[in-house]
This record gives structure tokens, sequence and C-alpha cells, in this order.
């Protein structure tokens, strides 16, 4: 990992080139969680879901709810991934981390939006539970004991979008229904489509 943030250094000296910290309201009742740092994206600016197209669509549909500022937004993975995806490696080493930023949610009121399988499990492992007993499935809703509430989305990925795995209405319903979960209240009307 340090060969690589050298690497990007001298590539990209103006660039983040760091492990990414979350960012927002830090005492949101809502939490998203992401999958990792994009290269051009969040290891530029240092903020998850900044500067890249997964965070186009979050940042657009945040703020048609009226909700930019009232989120806690954090990834998985820290750094960026070698691949672009994060390995088994790669999320294991980060869970200190992902673990000590949910620490302080202890008491069950937090709704996490979990984007994507990865981070669904990644926040399953950070919690100790069996991944088994909550599938991940695009707006499913899971209660996890005393750390509070799961909500699954597809994740806001370039790909996912041009395939139309998920549609910017698929992504305000489930942000609303999140936000709705964690007393936040969206202020758009949806759109009907399926969430």
């Amino acid at each position: 990992m340090q060969r690589q943030f050298r690497q990007l250094r001298k590539q990209h000296p103006d660039y983040w080139n760091l492990p990414v910290p979350g960012s927002g309201n830090p005492d949101s009742g809502l939490v998203i969680l992401g999958l990792a740092p994009g290269k051009h994206g969040a290891n530029r600016t240092g903020i998850p879901f900044t500067g890249d197209a997964s965070g186009d669509l979050l940042f657009a549909t945040l703020k048609k709810l009226s909700l930019i500022d009232k989120v806690m937004i954090t990834n998985a993975v820290k750094c960026l991934p070698i691949q672009n995806k994060p390995s088994t490696n790669e999320i294991s080493n980060c869970q200190q981390y992902l673990r000590a930023e949910i620490a302080s949610r202890a008491g069950g009121s937090t709704v996490f939006l979990a984007l994507g399988r990865v981070a669904h499990n990644a926040l399953l492992k950070a919690f100790e539970v069996t991944m088994a007993q909550f599938p991940f499935s695009h707006g499913a809703q899971h209660t996890l004991n005393d750390h509070g509430l799961l909500v699954d989305s597809f994740h806001c990925s370039r790909y996912n979008t041009q395939t139309k795995r998920l549609t910017p209405s698929m992504f305000e319903k489930v942000v609303a229904q999140a936000a709705t979960l964690a007393d936040l209240e969206p202020t758009k009307r949806i759109a009907s489509d399926r969430v």
C-alpha cells in the first residue's frame, strides 16, 4: 500500500493520496457506507464520494432530498484499492478503522445505508454478526440488535446506473427509506419506481 501511495504522489502530487476519513455530520443518525475511495475521486479530494460518478448520484440525491448536511458518509475501505476493487485483505485491514468510526454509535439508534454487498458485509463483520442471517438485497432492511438498522442499496456506481441495475428513482427511494428510519425527513416527493 505504501508503494502505491508513493507512486501516486509522484504521478499526482496535488492529490490527497492518504487514507480517506469519513465526512459529513458526525452526529447524524444516518451513516452512508460506501466501498472505497476512487482513484480520481476521494483519493484526489480526501472526501468520500467527492469527484467521481458515484458521488455525482449520491450528492444529487442527498441534495434533492434536503439531506446534504444531515448525514455521515464513509467507506468500508479507507485507502485506494490496488485493483480499484478491494481485496479480502484490504477489507480486513480496514476493519479496525471502520470499527472505530462506528464504535461511538452504540445503542441501536443509528441507521446504516450500505451501498453494495461489500459495504454490507464489511459492516456486518465490524459488528461481528452472522452474515447469513442478514442477506444483501436492494431495499432490504435489517435490525442488527443493539447495533441499529441496516438498509441495503445497490452501489451508486457508474456501472450499476449505466446498466439500469440502479435507477436514480430507485436510489432516491432507498435513501429516503433510510433517512425516514433515522428520523431525518426527506423533503422531496419520491417518484414511484421499484425500490
